[in-house]
C-alpha cells in the first residue's frame, strides 16, 4: 500500500470514529505491515488535525462516564490504548463523578432498601466500574 492509499484508508477509518495514534497505527499495519510511508501519513494526519490523542481522550472519557464508568477504569483503558495521562485531565471535563457513582448505585439497588451484605456487593461493583473509594464514600453519604 503506497502513501496515497494509506492516507485514504486512514481518512476512511477516522470518518467512522475518533482513534488514538497507537490505535490507528495498529489498524494500518494490518493492511501493510512493512510500509515506510506509515510514519509520514500519521504525521500528516496529526498536522492536519484529523488525528488528535487529546480529542480522542476527551470524547472517550465523556462516553464512558455517560455509560457509568469511573475515572480509574477510564484511565486504565486509555493507557491500554496508548494514551499517556499527560494528554488528558479527567477532572477538567466538568463531570460530576459522585453523581455518576450515585446513579449506578441507584440502578443496582432498584429503589429498594438494601441490607449491609447487598450494600457491600454494590460497593464492590462500583469499585470494579472504576470509582475510587473516596468518590464512593462521598456519593453514598446519605446511605450510611
Amino acid at each position: 500500500m503506497n502513501a496515497p492509499d494509506l492516507w485514504n484508508k486512514s481518512l476512511d477509518i477516522l470518518s467512522r470514529r475518533e482513534h488514538s495514534v497507537t490505535e490507528l497505527k495498529e489498524k494500518l499495519k494490518r493492511f501493510n505491515p512493512d510500509s515506510t510511508d506509515l510514519k509520514d501519513v500519521i504525521e500528516r494526519l496529526i498536522a492536519s488535525n484529523f488525528l488528535d490523542d487529546e480529542r480522542f481522550a476527551s470524547a472517550f472519557i465523556r462516553s464512558k462516564a455517560e455509560s457509568g464508568y469511573g475515572p480509574n477504569y477510564i484511565s486504565q483503558y486509555l493507557a491500554k490504548k496508548g494514551i499517556s495521562s499527560d494528554k488528558y485531565d479527567m477532572y477538567s471535563l466538568e463531570i460530576n463523578w459522585e453523581d455518576k457513582c450515585l446513579t449506578q448505585f441507584n440502578k443496582k439497588r432498584r429503589n429498594k432498601e438494601v441490607n449491609f451484605k447487598e450494600k457491600e456487593k454494590i460497593l464492590r461493583f462500583l469499585a470494579y466500574r472504576g470509582f475510587s473509594y473516596e468518590i464512593i464514600k462521598n456519593a453514598l453519604k446519605e446511605f450510611d
